[in-house]
């Protein structure tokens, strides 16, 4: 589904839609200072001969991105998915195909969703931090993976929605 298609959608999706949006397109500011955090990295080892020990923080700055950006690949339909087996089918195969599917996807991630909740709690109560030199606490990195799996399931509750105002109204969702 198009995403100029949402106009119509109950106030929830587009609410959804709108975060997604908003997370993603700030979210997407990080991809500047990864690249110059990276840029450092190489010219601290190789010119330098010194290098910086802050892996750590290039790999929370790239799962940040990966994770935050979810909900935002999500809701521009960027996600990964079965399109080669299901592109001949009619829009409205696929998405009754997709209807289907959506217990499956609401039980994997609730299950993610569970157990990542249950690791960033746990890494809370224990100001958990890397056990390199640097001490990088990772609490907040495990809250990111939550608050990521989170907005992924927010925007696939918002596209099934859509999908079933789809198929009951066929001509709802597409009219101008």
């Amino acid at each position: 589904m198009q995403i100029t298609e949402h106009r119509r959608s109950p106030t929830f999706c587009r609410l959804i839609d709108a975060i997604n949006e908003w997370t993603g397109r700030v979210v997407a500011w990080l991809f500047i200072l990864l690249t110059l955090l990276v840029m450092m990295d190489v010219f601290t080892r190789y010119v330098l001969k010194n290098p910086w020990y802050y892996l750590d923080v290039n790999i929370h700055i790239m799962g940040t991105l990966i994770l935050l950006g979810g909900g935002y690949a999500f809701l521009h339909g960027n996600h990964i998915g079965v399109d080669t087996i299901v592109s001949r089918f009619s829009p409205r195969s696929r998405t009754i195909i997709e209807l289907i599917l959506f217990p499956i996807f609401v039980g994997s991630i609730v299950a993610l969703l569970w157990q990542t909740g249950i690791s960033a709690l746990d890494s809370w109560k224990a100001l958990e931090t890397y056990a390199g030199g640097f001490k990088f606490p990772v609490y907040p990195y495990r809250t990111i993976v939550v608050l990521g799996v989170s907005l992924v399931l927010l925007q696939g509750t918002a596209n099934f929605i859509r999908n079933l105002i789809f198929v009951i109204h066929p001509k709802r969702e597409g009219t101008s």
